[in-house]
């Protein structure tokens, strides 16, 4: 959900249910993973396209991979299922409602946290506002 103007694209990422092109499930979203979580933690996920497991905070499980270029995308098997965990389950937000940096300061978050369990299980959270920038300070002061 990071940005470095604090902005949440409008066609990608949360928002890639709005994608130009083909159409798209409402639910269809991915996490950015920005390119300095690999720099600062190469070895934390698994290769890309790597099937593993993610544990939610309210105890499903879901298919994830890292994919895309730089393996700058998590996203779920079936794509549509962290999509609708994260934008109707935990934002609640309306099929077709775009997600802004301004609705997520209003809940205040703006980033997830990602723990390691083991090299196939990790965990997901919510963190609070700001929580990003701390992990980057600790590698780039």
């Amino acid at each position: 959900m990071y940005g470095k103007n604090r902005i949440v694209s409008k066609k990608s990422g949360l928002n890639q249910w709005n994608a130009s092109g083909r159409k798209r499930d409402s639910n269809e979203i991915y996490i950015p993973i920005p390119a300095k979580v690999h720099k600062y933690s190469p070895n934390f996920f698994p290769p890309r396209d790597k099937p593993f497991l993610l544990h939610l905070p309210n105890g499903k499980i879901l298919d994830v991979k890292v994919c895309q270029d730089n393996s700058k995308a998590l996203m779920s098997n079936p794509n549509k299922a962290l999509g609708k965990w994260l934008l109707r389950d935990v934002l609640r937000l309306k099929e077709g409602e775009l997600l802004t940096y301004k609705k997520l300061q209003v809940i205040g978050i703006d980033s997830i946290q990602i723990d390691k369990i083991d090299n196939n299980n990790y965990k997901i959270n919510f963190v609070s506002l700001g929580r990003f920038e701390e992990y980057l300070e600790q590698y780039e002061s």
